[in-house]
């Protein structure tokens, strides 16, 4: 049974008979200040949200709850958590969102059958070297907070598929990144960094990657040889953004197949065509795209066109 009591204004939870067989439980936009006992008798909960209330305390509750797979306490003021809380073994999914953690609990390195874990906005400056024990773990939220270097062991997580660390004060990745064989999604941009290390190009199933407003790019963008269009470069484009007629009939082969070889600007703000042939197909998102070889492609925004 779920039970919804979103915006109650609920200061304190009273138990009922109700609640002791409940396996959803939503108490998000409340006045709870604290992770009462009452919590601890809800033995078949699966599910618990207590985002938007006033929790300062990830209390020892927590760990009773045998079933518990998903705790979502976003938008809290939580500083701190239980000792006891890394005995909480069945949990797969954790936001803490929106708090005030200085850095990751030793506890959550505890949590093996995590899966999700999101700790975005918050405060932290530091992760654990035991991060390497998250062997399940497949998705890491850390965006918006305040770190400046990484464990080594962060490369060990054999099923991490995205990665978010945007909005830190990144100065260097590990070069035991390219031990994440199963990283798809990484997001490095509003970081300090200058250099990416060589071992990204053995990432083969990395997707999508973001580094704008970096050092690294503003070096690359100052370096980069800009020079003229060639004339067959600017009427390809006026053909193709124009949308003029042409066919196998009124043109040159050779001249057809250039103009079907137009790509679109990466660039979501641009509408535009261009004909680079060295841009290879492995898309980089809202910046530029990397060729396998480590060659900078094409730049997007106000350098593409």
């Amino acid at each position: 049974m779920d039970v919804s009591l979103v915006g109650r204004q609920l200061s304190h939870l009273t138990f009922t008979d109700i609640l002791a067989s409940v396996r959803s439980l939503d108490l998000s936009k409340n006045e709870l200040r604290e992770m009462s006992s009452v919590f601890s008798k809800l033995k078949r909960l699966e599910k618990l949200d207590i985002s938007e209330n006033q929790i300062a305390f990830l209390s020892s509750e927590i760990k009773c709850l045998k079933f518990l797979k998903t705790l979502i306490i976003k938008k809290n003021c939580i500083k701190s958590v239980s000792l006891e809380f890394g005995m909480s073994q069945s949990i797969e999914k954790l936001n803490l969102a929106g708090n005030l953690l200085p850095e990751i609990p030793i506890q959550f390195t505890m949590l093996t059958r995590l899966v999700h874990l999101n700790l975005g906005s918050n405060q932290i400056v530091a992760i654990p070297r035991l991060i390497s024990n998250l062997m399940s773990l497949e998705y890491l939220y850390l965006g918006g907070n305040r770190l400046v270097c990484l464990p080594e062991e962060m490369g060990f997580l054999p099923r991490l598929s995205a990665l978010y660390l945007h909005n830190n004060q990144l100065i260097n990745i590990p070069t035991n990144f390219r031990h994440l064989r199963s990283l798809r999604t990484l997001t490095l941009h509003k970081n300090n960094l200058s250099s990416l290390p060589r071992g990204f190009l053995s990432l083969k199933r990395l997707e999508s990657l973001t580094i704008r407003q970096n050092p690294l790019v503003q070096d690359f963008v100052r370096k980069l040889p800009v020079g003229p269009p060639s004339l067959q470069e600017l009427a390809g484009r006026t053909v193709k953004n124009n949308d003029i007629f042409y066919s196998r009939e009124t043109l040159p082969l050779p001249l057809v197949d250039y103009l079907d070889s137009a790509k679109r600007c990466v660039n979501p703000e641009c509408n535009c065509v261009y004909f680079d042939t060295r841009v290879q197909d492995v898309e980089f998102v809202a910046l530029f795209e990397l060729e396998r070889d480590g060659c900078f492609a094409s730049v997007a925004g106000r350098f593409t066109c």
